[in-house]
């Protein structure tokens, strides 16, 4: 009963948010009903439009991730549910970004997968202006601190690091503004990236990245009845994080398996046997707490070529033909042989008669 009522309050006056962050961090909007048709759909607005982010529909909620947020994100959001052609708002979550970037030594965690057309821009903005700047990574706590890209009033961005910025890092120095961009982002690039100022000690802006990866085997498409086995596995936990493997409907994602993760487990392996259906999509959602911090899409696809075929059938096959050619093989063997004795028999009994005939012509007066 209490579900329901705080339900209907919800569907009534809609549950007003705001919250201000800070400009590059990664923001996720939640909205929950207490149930959800399947012909009904929950859908996240930004004034009025149709968000073209991340969305998510799983457990009766819709999540979105805005990604490195900055002035353009600010807005209304607007949690809609649309029932029997209905719409009714669910949630309003009012959105304000701060004009700088600042964190200090206070971390800021996002999330990214790692592939080939992933990236990451690390955003340094200012309000004072800055004559020096630079983005420094720690790859592992208490590892060595690595220079990567830095910048001098009057002078060219240096790259100095392992990390190669992308086509998105900023080139030109205006004082205020520092970005690093990143792509593709690796697996091993994880770590805590700081902005430093003017060689300041106490960093601007202290990033957390955090890397995940999804794979699948066999990786070149699977054959039917074949086995799969899905692995999602993220570079470092700190904090309460939770793997999620779910397979997608459209944007509803079905539970297949989840696990809390620790230390000494970064992965969450799913064996799906006997894979008979047609091709999946799959995607491996982080969560810490109740909040989405990521998704990292897969596609299972059902491979046509007999190239990568099971041993063991071959081997029947190989074993089947091999059988029908040693029957061929005694089959006209046994022909040959019954031809054989027929012919002989058959000129035997024509010498016989030839040898009579003679005997009586010899005889006769």
């Amino acid at each position: 009963m209490y579900n329901i009522l705080i339900f209907i309050l919800m569907l009534k006056g809609g549950f007003c948010y705001k919250s201000q962050v800070q400009r590059g961090v990664d923001v996720s909007l939640r909205c929950e009903v207490s149930f959800l048709p399947e012909s009904s759909t929950l859908q996240w607005e930004k004034d009025g439009q149709q968000t073209s982010n991340t969305t998510l529909l799983y457990n009766n909620s819709a999540y979105i991730i805005l990604h490195t947020v900055d002035e353009k994100n600010e807005g209304k959001y607007y949690c809609r549910l649309m029932e029997d052609g209905r719409v009714k708002t669910v949630r309003i979550h009012t959105l304000t970004v701060s004009s700088n970037s600042f964190t200090g030594n206070n971390n800021n965690t996002i999330y990214r997968q790692s592939s080939n057309n992933s990236d990451v821009s690390l955003v340094c903005k200012s309000v004072k202006k800055y004559e020096r700047w630079k983005w420094t990574w720690e790859p592992r706590p208490d590892s060595q601190i690595i220079d990567l890209i830095a910048v001098e009033k009057g002078g060219d961005v240096q790259v100095k690091g392992p990390i190669k910025p992308g086509r998105l890092s900023s080139t030109i120095f205006n004082s205020q503004l520092f970005i690093f961009h990143i792509s593709p982002v690796n697996f091993n690039y994880s770590g805590t990236y700081r902005c430093i100022t003017n060689d300041q000690k106490i960093p601007y802006t202290t990033t957390m990245l955090r890397t995940i990866r999804v794979s699948v085997e066999p990786p070149d498409g699977v054959l039917r009845n074949q086995s799969v086995i899905l692995t999602c596995e993220v570079s470092e936990v700190t904090d309460s994080v939770t793997l999620v493997w779910l397979r997608m409907e459209g944007n509803r994602g079905v539970l297949e398996k989840q696990q809390i993760m620790t230390e000494n487990k970064l992965q969450l392996t799913v064996n799906l046997s006997r894979y008979e259906t047609e091709p999946l999509h799959w995607q491996c959602a982080v969560f810490t707490e109740n909040e989405l911090r990521a998704l990292a899409p897969i596609t299972i696809s059902l491979s046509s070529s007999t190239t990568n075929a099971p041993k063991d059938i071959m081997t029947q096959d190989s074993h089947l033909q091999m059988g029908i050619v040693v029957a061929c093989v005694v089959t006209g063997c046994v022909l040959i042989l019954t031809l054989g004795l027929l012919v002989f028999k058959c000129q035997r009994k024509t010498g016989e008669l030839i040898s009579e005939t003679v005997k009586e012509g010899e005889d006769a007066p």
